[in-house]
């Protein structure tokens, strides 16, 4: 019974995830692809710290008609215990450089249901806060993100609901496949549809069209440090269909004992 509950369970995230992929929404991108090479779900490790920095770059238009547009944060990750973890965020939205500024923080807590289940399948459960530092307006996301893992593959689910006080509920979603190479590298493809779930970006966009599609390159530098980049292509009919733009994320890990 537990069995069939968990593939009927697998069935509507799949097709929750596809439907969600089939609106027309503005696009936010991003994995953690870190916990992809460890062969996990979106929870760090028990007792593990880690802390990483992201800059993401957009060029709103390559005719040079519109500025372009830049928008960074920094994020710290605990694993509270075993099969939890924390997170915080504080975030400087996309706005034109020179007016680069924080203004917005955010927390997140994700919790394993399952892991490893059958040696391929993750089920968590996520749920995070998100407030403009100059208004305090406040907006709520909780997520449920699936993700198998086959020998050097992973494939990625992740539906998204979202509120809060002056907003309606919206769904959003978005999906990758990745491939970890002989040489310990990842490589992989995602696609974003307002997708509000980003781990180390937490909800900020990277680009503003009604979709996007993104190109992911991680690589463990050394024992401490994860070095990711990412290319991303708006697309779709919104006026940000034109959208190109880059991030890169730095972390640094400081598991127990280290």
């Amino acid at each position: 019974m537990r069995l069939r509950i968990t593939a009927l369970l697998t069935a509507a995230l799949v097709l929750a995830a596809l439907v969600l992929a089939a609106l027309p929404q503005e696009a936010n991108a991003c994995f953690d692809t870190y916990l992809f090479m460890q062969g996990r779900g979106m929870v760090y490790p028990y007792k593990m710290l880690a802390l990483d920095g992201s800059g993401e770059y957009v060029i709103s238009n390559l005719r040079g008609a519109e500025p372009d547009r830049f928008s960074g944060n920094l994020n710290v990750y605990y694993g509270l215990a075993r099969g939890m973890s924390v997170q915080a965020v504080l975030t400087s939205s996309e706005k034109e450089r020179s007016h680069f500024g924080f203004d917005e923080w955010g927390v997140r807590t994700v919790y394993s249901v399952l892991e490893q289940h059958r040696g391929i399948y993750n089920l968590d459960f996520i749920f995070e806060c998100h407030a403009a530092t100059n208004e305090g307006t406040s907006r709520y996301e909780f997520s449920a993100p699936s993700i198998w893992h086959s020998s050097r593959f992973t494939l990625v689910a992740h539906p998204v609901a979202a509120f809060g006080r002056d907003s309606k509920l919206a769904l959003r979603g978005h999906c990758g496949s990745f491939y970890q190479t002989v040489s310990g590298a990842l490589v992989g493809l995602g696609a974003e549809y307002e997708s509000a779930q980003s781990s180390s970006n937490l909800g900020r966009r990277l680009v503003k069209g009604e979709a996007g599609t993104s190109l992911f390159l991680g690589a463990q530098v050394s024992r401490n440090l994860y070095l990711q980049n990412e290319l991303i292509k708006g697309w779709g009919a919104g006026a940000g269909r034109g959208d190109v733009g880059y991030a890169v994320t730095l972390k640094v890990l400081m598991p127990k004992g280290s």
